[in-house]
């Protein structure tokens, strides 16, 4: 395309390390590129670099003569790059065609596009100094941004995880700076359910409404079934709804569209995870059992949640049994325009104005408790691990040991020829048998009461490994409303509609905060309840033998 002049209306400051360029109030730039996306523009500076920067922060120059044309900065070399005007692929890498003809799950394809990455469509804002600064409105065809598809990387146990990259910074991604600056408008027509929050006090910022018809979802009856003549394999779980009682078959690789969805709409809320992929062994008797015992855990979180437990994908999981309505609400989902923080659009939060300075003391004393949480909750990980292999391995092998010291000894009192210790070693016998019983309840002990918590904890260890990027939005989404501050050519009601944008971020993050407490105060503690109990009657079980053994011996 051609090149034009545009003139720089405000200073903005380019992040580091990614492509965005900073430039001065009064510059006179080079625009290469206006099909960038989601309200930025690439061009040259006057010293002759090349970067991205926002296209509310300037103005096309009028000239006479027609400027010589620059070719755009050669794209890089690495593959996986997608350009504004290229058919864009399925966002979930999953076939289309048929709802049970998604990938096998020998098949582990990261999304094209990063899961925050947003998608803004429709008007776009800008700032003018000719108008009086006034915000004007026009129509921009806007493309996904340039994102380098994830690579997936396994480690040394079997896993996969997903690796994104992306050249814009951590507030284009999410969507944040748009939806401050009122880039992003929200889609009218559309019957959305408004999450509502509520403050009760000065010291609770925030609480998601309350279910007012809480459900419970049982997955169970896990079978490996079939496709294409055999030629394909999958293990199909079943899903049923206590709002229904309808049962549906869902996949992992559903499961894991779903989650895809969950990360790319909802980046400030904290989404649970999902087990791990797993290259080997996936039609094993005890992984199917252990992921089905996993994906509970993931449903009964989601169930709990006051925003989740409602949204239109995750009801269109659980109750979609027709395969062309289960195809419709796919796409309809892929082409959600309230994703990222635009998501707040449809979030009615307290009129009341939040001070910053109570925000910010808040913001670091969770930061630096979350942190701290998360340190803990894999430290008891790594314990529960530890102690289930031990119980499997280390514990029955030590008990069994000891009961076939007494066996043996017992044995050996056989070989009196007098016949003096024949109830002796009967009863040394059973010491023996007792100490080897033991040695059995260890090995079935860790699925009872460790794996279990280690189950629960790998829920919050997703979840507070995600809340410290929930606490950084807010902190992005004020230093944006501070630079809106900053700059004295922003007319009043601009200002307030900036102002109220961002608290509507914070009211968010702290409603989530919160409910991320009560999960800590009612579940978490459930679960460390139901951990002692199996502890308590496994010692019960070990004393009750011990002392039937003794009672025998006397």
């Amino acid at each position: 395309m051609s090149t034009f002049k545009a003139r720089v209306l405000y200073d903005f400051q380019g992040e580091p390390n990614t492509a965005e360029m900073s430039i001065t109030a009064g510059e006179l730039l080079t625009v290469t590129r206006t099909d960038v996306g989601d309200g930025w523009w690439e061009g040259l500076n006057p010293k002759g670099e090349s970067g991205l920067f926002p296209e509310a922060y300037v103005e096309k120059v009028e000239t006479s003569s027609k400027p010589p044309n620059i070719p755009p900065p050669a794209p890089p070399s690495q593959p996986g790059w997608g350009f504004p005007g290229q058919q864009e692929p399925d966002q979930g890498g999953h076939d289309d065609d048929d709802w049970d003809e998604w990938d096998d799950d020998n098949t582990y394809e990261s999304p094209p596009y990063s899961n925050n990455m947003p998608k803004a469509e429709g008007n776009t804002q800008r700032y003018s100094s000719e108008q009086n600064h006034n915000f004007t409105r026009q129509n921009t065809q806007q493309s996904d941004n340039v994102s380098l598809s994830g690579s997936m990387m396994g480690d040394n146990k079997g896993t996969i995880t997903k690796k994104s990259y992306n050249i814009f910074s951590s507030a284009v991604r999410s969507g944040l700076e748009g939806y401050i600056l009122g880039l992003t408008k929200e889609v009218s027509g559309t019957a959305l359910r408004k999450p509502h929050i509520y403050r009760d006090s000065d010291d609770q910022l925030g609480r998601w409404e309350v279910l007012s018809n809480p459900y419970t979802v049982q997955i169970a009856s896990p079978k490996k079934a079939t496709k294409m003549g055999g030629l394909k394999s999958f293990i199909a779980y079943t899903l049923t709804p206590s709002f229904s009682n309808v049962e549906v078959s869902r996949r992992y690789k559903h499961f894991d569209w779903l989650h895809d969805r969950l990360n790319e709409k909802f980046n400030l809320i904290a989404i649970p995870p999902l087990p791990d992929k797993q290259v080997s062994g996936r039609y094993e008797e005890m992984f199917i059992e252990h992921r089905r015992a996993q994906l509970q855990e993931f449903i009964n979180y989601m169930c709990r949640h006051p925003v989740l437990s409602t949204c239109d994908v995750w009801i269109h999981f659980l109750t979609c049994t027709d395969a062309k309505q289960w195809k419709q609400g796919k796409r309809n989902a892929e082409r959600d325009q309230l994703i990222g923080a635009s998501f707040c659009l449809c979030v009615e939060a307290p009129e009341k104005e939040i001070m910053p300075s109570l925000v910010e003391v808040k913001i670091d004393e969770n930061l630096k408790y979350v942190e701290k949480m998360d340190q803990c909750i894999k430290n008891l990980m790594q314990t529960a691990q530890d102690q289930q292999k031990k119980c499997i391995n280390m514990y029955k092998r030590e008990f069994t040991r000891v009961g076939e010291a007494f066996f043996a000894l017992g044995s050996a009192f056989e070989y009196n020829q007098q016949g003096m210790y024949s109830k002796a070693s009967v009863d040394v016998k059973n010491i023996g048998s007792t100490y080897i019983m033991i040695g059995k309840l260890y090995e079935e002990q860790g699925k009872m009461d460790w794996l279990p918590l280690f189950d629960q904890l790998y829920i919050y260890k997703g979840i507070t490994s995600n809340l410290p990027n929930v606490l950084q939005m807010q902190k992005m989404a004020e230093q944006k409303k501070k630079e809106c501050e900053r700059n004295n050519q922003l007319p009043q009601v601009a200002l307030t509609d900036v102002r109220r944008r961002s608290d509507v971020i914070t009211y968010t993050v702290f409603a989530e905060l919160n409910h991320f407490q009560q999960e800590r105060d009612q579940n978490l503690k459930r679960a460390l309840k139901d951990f002692l109990q199996e502890q308590l009657n496994f010692y019960k079980n070990v004393v009750t033998k011990i002392e039937e053994t003794l009672n025998q011996f006397e």
